[in-house]
C-alpha cells in the first residue's frame, strides 16, 4: 500500500499533497521509508511515510520534475536527514541523476548542516559539485578539514595552504604541504603566515626557498 502511495506522490508532483503527508503529527510518515530500507523496518514502524519514496518511487523515476518536486517537498517539511537518504539513493546509486550538479550540491550542503560526519565521504565520492562554493560553505561551518580535502582533491593549492595556516592554524602542516606541492605561490603564503606569527627567520627562509630552488635548477639568470 505504501509503495503505491509513494509512487502516486512522486508522479502527481503536488506540493499540497506532500504537505499533508509530511506533517509531523502524521503517525504513518515514515512507514514507506521502513519498507525500502530494511534496517529501519523493525525500529520505526510508527513514523514511516518516506523511505518508500526514497528507495522505490524516486529512484524508479527518470523525469527531472518528479525528483525536483519531491526534493522541494522534503526541504519544505524541514526533513534534512530524510532528504539526505533520498539524495543518497538518487545520486550514490546508479540513476539518470547521479551526475546532476545541483543534486550533488544539495546533498553536500544538507550534510554540512545536518550530518557533518558524512561530508568528507561525499567529497571523495562525488565529482560534479561546485568545489569552490562547497569548500567556502564548509569553512564557514567550521569544517576546515573537509574544505582542505576539496582544495587538495582539485589541486587548488593556494586555497589549501590558506586553510592550513589561517583556519587550522598549523604552520607545520603548511610547511609539509608546501614541500609536497612546491609551488612559489604556496611558499609565499606560508612565508606571510610565518611572518604574521612572528617567526621572522623562518619567514625569510621560506620566502627565499623558491628562488634558491630555481638557482639550484639553473633557472635564474
Amino acid at each position: 500500500m505504501f509503495k503505491q502511495q509513494a509512487r502516486y506522490l512522486v508522479k502527481r508532483r503536488l506540493p499540497e499533497l506532500w504537505a499533508q503527508v509530511l506533517v509531523p503529527d502524521n503517525m504513518y510518515r515514515r512507514q514507506l521509508i521502513d519498507q525500502v530500507i530494511p534496517s529501519f523496518q523493525d525500529i520505526l514502524m510508527i513514523l514511516s511515510v518516506f523511505l518508500q519514496v526514497v528507495a522505490t518511487a524516486v529512484p524508479e523515476s527518470t523525469d527531472p520534475d518528479d525528483v525536483s518536486v519531491t526534493v522541494k517537498a522534503f526541504l519544505s517539511a524541514d526533513l534534512p536527514i530524510e532528504l539526505i537518504e533520498l539524495l543518497e539513493k538518487v545520486i550514490l546509486e546508479p540513476s539518470p541523476f547521479s551526475d546532476n550538479r545541483n543534486l550533488q550540491n544539495l546533498l553536500l550542503l544538507t550534510a554540512i548542516r545536518a550530518d557533518k560526519g558524512k561530508v568528507v565521504g561525499y567529497i571523495n565520492k562525488l565529482q560534479d559539485y561546485d568545489q569552490g562554493e562547497i569548500a567556502r560553505i564548509a569553512t564557514d561551518h567550521g569544517l576546515y578539514e573537509e574544505a582542505l580535502t576539496i582544495y587538495k582533491k582539485y589541486e587548488q593549492h593556494v586555497n589549501a595552504i590558506n586553510v592550513l595556516v589561517e583556519y587550522i592554524v598549523s604552520i607545520d602542516r603548511g610547511l609539509d604541504y608546501a614541500n609536497k606541492v612546491n609551488k612559489p605561490e604556496v611558499w609565499s603564503r606560508l612565508a606571510k603566515a610565518q611572518l604574521d606569527g612572528l617567526r621572522i627567520r623562518d619567514s625569510i627562509g621560506t620566502a627565499l626557498f623558491p628562488h634558491r630552488l630555481n638557482l639550484a635548477n639553473g633557472n635564474c639568470r
